[in-house]
């Protein structure tokens, strides 16, 4: 079993071997993750309690429930909450996908498609290929995804290639356990993301050098490409009046990993900069995901279904503008044209989730959209839980669009960063909130505890 609240995942964190597909190879999820803290690689843990809350608010009498396998789902169920083993391939769970919604629908053919999905990050390739190659079109009316990966992003190769975490706080015991998800292969990106110092060129990640692991990772990096082309052959195949809605919601102005850089020793970096040769420099992401593969390779550049959201990738499953769409799907009639920025000035952000004690860290932040700049802007740093007294408060340093502040070194712990611009473009301020965790050397012994 699974448990998704804060004890199992948080023990996962500690001893990354209980996720070990080749030792646990069934895992059975028993519902969605809820929001919580772990002193590990993760930080804050974003949960869907907020989700579920919206859907509530804006429609009564909802009736949820969450699908466990080989148990019949009650004919008055209106939401099916899905887990899946995340470590297993997106073929995987979209397979399980097909008989949960089998066990929703029943078996009688439904006569209208009438079956809306909310995808977040790797959950929206599962529908993409239920919808594709497993013929979940026929009963899909709309797919709504959350900072999806659908093309990618150079976050999965970087945790391949190191493990998460930052500097000497890497985390090689996960990074073991990792290398052995088909999942994490499939979230490589799909796009050439490597630039080749050499050559002067771009390049896909499959043609970088060999080293002791190339054979492993081009073997299951090829499976995970061989995923995205089935998805964008069989949408290909859906006939014109079979293709549901599909409204990807994107972070935007986040400092992102998005860049692979192979320099002409061998060695390689991966970077939080926008590769010129892609196009939308500047547009950034979500802390995890890059804005351009937030979008499916079906959509091409029907800019009128994307929708740009402030949230950064944990936060961005729970944003409030969903309501709308979803009560479009009922009849009320709401614009549902989406547009490239988020409908107001945000703040992108530029932090590390995890630091280690002891050292001073830089904290930086962007004032968006490129027409708006601050006067000021102010931070505050306090403890999770809240002290009586914040641990640091003062003013970042920079003007109009770019500020910049050199946070103290502090104690292992959990702290929240508050962020404050003001007189602002349009609105008088705007906020922004993250979470930093701080960790210290026992605490990396004890992530270490798999080998790497």
């Amino acid at each position: 079993m699974w448990e998704p609240a804060g004890r199992g995942l948080a023990a996962a964190m500690i001893r990354p071997s209980t996720l070990d597909l080749n030792r646990f190879p069934e895992l059975e999820p028993t519902g969605l993750i809820h929001t919580f803290s772990v002193f590990g690689p993760m930080a804050t843990i974003y949960g869907y309690d907020v989700l579920h809350q919206l859907l509530t608010d804006n429609f009564r009498g909802v009736v949820t429930r969450t699908y466990r396998q080989g148990t019949p789902v009650p004919a008055d169920t209106d939401v099916l909450l899905f887990p899946y083993d995340f470590r297993r391939s997106v073929r995987d769970a979209a397979e399980q996908l097909v008989r949960a919604v089998r066990a929703a629908l029943g078996d009688e053919t439904p006569s209208r498609r009438r079956v809306i999905v909310l995808a977040h990050s790797m959950g929206g390739l599962v529908a993409r290929y239920w919808i594709g190659p497993l013929g979940g079109w026929r009963v899909c009316r709309a797919l709504l995804t959350l900072g999806t990966p659908h093309r990618g992003a150079p976050k999965a190769f970087e945790w391949l290639l190191r493990g998460p975490g930052v500097g000497p706080l890497r985390h090689p015991g996960l990074r073991a356990v990792l290398r052995e998800w088909p999942s994490m292969y499939e979230l490589l990106p799909q796009y050439p993301a490597v630039w080749d110092e050499s050559t002067g060129q771009e390049i896909e990640l499959t043609a970088l050098p060999p080293s002791k692991y190339a054979e492993k990772f081009s073997a299951m990096a090829a499976d995970g490409r061989r995923t995205h082309e089935d998805i964008a052959a069989a949408w290909s195949d859906i006939p014109p009046d079979g293709l549901p809605d599909v409204v990807p919601y994107f972070g935007r102005g986040h400092t992102t990993p998005n860049e692979v850089i192979l320099r002409s020793d061998g060695s390689v970096d991966v970077r939080k900069t926008d590769p010129p040769w892609r196009g939308n420099v500047g547009w950034a992401g979500d802390g995890t995901v890059p804005v351009l593969s937030a979008i499916p390779r079906e959509l091409g550049e029907t800019r009128s279904v994307w929708r740009a959201v402030r949230d950064r990738h944990g936060p961005i499953a729970n944003t409030p503008s969903l309501a709308e769409q979803l009560r479009s799907y009922s009849g009320e009639a709401v614009p549902t044209r989406g547009g490239e920025t988020p409908d107001r000035p945000w703040l992108g952000l530029d932090l590390e989730e995890i630091v280690p004690a002891g050292a001073e860290f830089e904290i930086g932040l962007t004032v968006h959209p490129d027409n708006a700049g601050a006067a000021a802007v102010r931070l505050s740093l306090t403890t999770v839980p809240p002290s009586a007294q914040p641990v640091f408060v003062g003013p970042m340093s920079g003007v109009d669009r770019t500020w910049a502040a050199t946070l103290p070194p502090l104690p292992a712990g959990r702290y929240r960063v508050d962020f404050e611009a003001q007189r602002v473009v349009g609105p008088e301020s705007v906020f922004a909130r993250a979470d930093v965790v701080v960790l210290d050397a026992d605490a990396e012994a004890v992530f270490a505890e798999a080998p790497s």
